[in-house]
C-alpha cells in the first residue's frame, strides 16, 4: 500500500507541479521588461529618377566622387541595362526581386546570365563587360570605391551612363 499511495501522490504532483512551473515561466515572461526593436539608422539620402525608371537612393557617398558610397537602385520590370563597364570593381547586393546578370559585350539573354534572387552578393570586377534585366521590380544596392564611372561597350564614343 505504502508504494501505491507514493505512486498516487506523484501522479497527482507532476501535472501540479508542471502547472505552477509554466504560471512561474508566464509570471517571469510578464515581468521582463520588453525589449525594444533595433533602431534602423537611414541617413538623409538624395534620390534621383533616370528617364529609365530606374531610382537611385545615394546612402552614402556619391558613385562619381572619391570614396566610399552606397547606393540603392529600384529597377522598374522590364529594364534593361545595356552592356556596359565600370572602371573600377562593384560589390552588388539584391535586396528584392530577380536581377539576371549576363557577362559579355554583347546583348544575349541565352549566353552566360545568371539569375540571382533575395540575398544574392555580386562581385563585378573593373572593366568586365555585362548587363542586366529585370522581369520584375527589383532593388539592388551598390556599393563600392569612387570615382567610378559607366562606360556602354560597343559604341564609338563609349559614353557615359
Amino acid at each position: 500500500m505504502k508504494k501505491s499511495a507514493c505512486h498516487v501522490m506523484a501522479l497527482l504532483l507532476i501535472p501540479w507541479l508542471a502547472c505552477n512551473d509554466q504560471a512561474a515561466h508566464e509570471n517571469a515572461k510578464l515581468a521582463a521588461p520588453a525589449v525594444p526593436d533595433a533602431a534602423m539608422i537611414v541617413p538623409d539620402a538624395r534620390d534621383t529618377t533616370l528617364p529609365s525608371g530606374r531610382v537611385n537612393t545615394y546612402l552614402v557617398g556619391m558613385r562619381n566622387q572619391p570614396g566610399f558610397f552606397v547606393e540603392r537602385g529600384t529597377f522598374p520590370a522590364g529594364y534593361r541595362g545595356l552592356p556596359h563597364i565600370h572602371n573600377g570593381d562593384i560589390f552588388v547586393t539584391v535586396i528584392k526581386g530577380t536581377a539576371h546578370v549576363g557577362l559579355g559585350d554583347r546583348w544575349d539573354t541565352t549566353g552566360n546570365v545568371t539569375m540571382y534572387g533575395p540575398g544574392s552578393f555580386i562581385i563585378i570586377k573593373a572593366d568586365q563587360p555585362h548587363y542586366e534585366w529585370f522581369n520584375e521590380a527589383c532593388v539592388l544596392q551598390v556599393e563600392g570605391i569612387g570615382p567610378n564611372e559607366t562606360y556602354y561597350v560597343n559604341e564609338p564614343a563609349k559614353q557615359k551612363q
